[in-house]
């Protein structure tokens, strides 16, 4: 199960720093694995990216990405979303990002 944490586009300056010419849009997500719900174990919560690139045809990529049980701490993993949010962190980079915040992260035993 995941609930909406928020979305936001990339700065239009910062695309056409990169050379990218439209539009893209990152949303997160809170994740709940169901069956630690179905099982009555402690909750474990993830974070999922999704971003979506528009190109001139009006189409649309889709890349997704996410990490299941980063922490039994809901706030924990909330202050993270919203701290990839502020950083318009995307999904193939997302993983290294966590990594590299581990350090704020309790593990899971």
């Amino acid at each position: 199960m995941r609930t909406f944490f928020g979305g936001t586009f990339i700065e239009k300056e910062k695309l056409e720093e990169a050379g990218i010419k439209h539009p893209i849009k990152l949303e997160y997500y809170k994740q709940i694995n169901e069956d630690v719900i179905k099982s009555f174990e402690k909750t474990k919560y993830g974070i999922e990216i999704v971003k979506i690139q528009y190109n001139e045809d009006s189409k649309m990529t889709r890349e997704v990405g996410n990490i299941d049980d980063i922490s039994e701490n809901e706030a924990e993993v909330i202050s993270i979303i919203n701290k990839l949010k502020e950083n318009y962190v995307t999904p193939i980079v997302m993983k290294d990002i966590i990594e590299d915040m581990k350090y704020e992260i309790t593990p899971i035993q």
